[in-house]
């Protein structure tokens, strides 16, 4: 696994920026299970404990390379009737909660569009599905917008999906979407992320470190 961190010049670039930014412990994961793309987690502290928790997610696919900050969305406790892993189950407040209902932090999101080519991806499953992996197993809707810095958001790539979950791509602002997600009948019972970054050429060290920024007071 070492060997596989290391081959990566992004994972270093990344890890030795937080350090800088005095942004420790730093845990680096490699979570990759198929040849569609290799991925890579570093967050303060193994997976498996920090779901609740801000992550960098660095993906290396055939299509693009990516640099997002992820926030996980878990499980309502509805579920607590359910047989699911009770770590998936938002007990205590999430980054996820304390950032996406709070309008100034989606601000500093918007805000930093103005810096720097920003995206926007969102994935959404069911939870509640047997042997559901939020780091390796699939996600049935998902969407990537680019967003500018007047907060107006539009589609990167097409969406086909006529389902309650894929009308969030009729969102046009960051604001609406985050919004909407919580009017979905079965929000409760969905695990979603919730990430922003960069893409393609424009992940640059100078980029990350813009990037990383925005979530500096979250990383414990």
């Amino acid at each position: 696994m070492m060997e596989l961190m290391e081959s990566n010049p992004k994972v270093a670039i990344v890890e030795d920026l937080l350090k800088r930014h005095q942004m420790t412990p730093v845990t680096i994961e490699n979570v990759s299970g198929n040849d569609m793309m290799r991925q890579w987690f570093l967050s303060p502290h193994p997976l498996q404990r920090c779901l609740d928790c801000a992550k960098i997610h660095i993906i290396v696919a055939k299509t693009e390379d990516s640099l997002r900050i992820r926030l996980d969305k878990g499980l309502g406790r509805q579920s607590r009737s359910y047989n699911v892993p009770t770590r998936y189950i938002m007990y205590d407040p999430w980054a996820y909660t304390s950032v996406t209902k709070d309008e100034s932090r989606i601000q500093k999101i918007v805000d930093l569009a103005g810096q720097i080519p920003l995206h926007v991806w969102l994935h959404v499953t069911n939870g509640l599905v047997p042997g559901f992996n939020p780091f390796s197993g699939p996600f049935r809707h998902r969407f990537h917008w680019v967003l500018n810095g007047q907060g107006q958001m539009s589609l990167k790539e097409p969406v086909f999906d006529v389902s309650e979950v894929g009308r969030m791509q009729e969102a046009t602002t960051l604001s609406e979407l985050l919004v909407r997600l919580p009017r979905l009948r079965e929000w409760a019972w969905y695990w979603a992320t919730f990430s922003w970054g960069v893409a393609g050429d424009q992940v640059n060290e100078q980029n990350a470190s813009t990037l990383l920024q925005s979530i500096q007071d979250l990383w414990h």
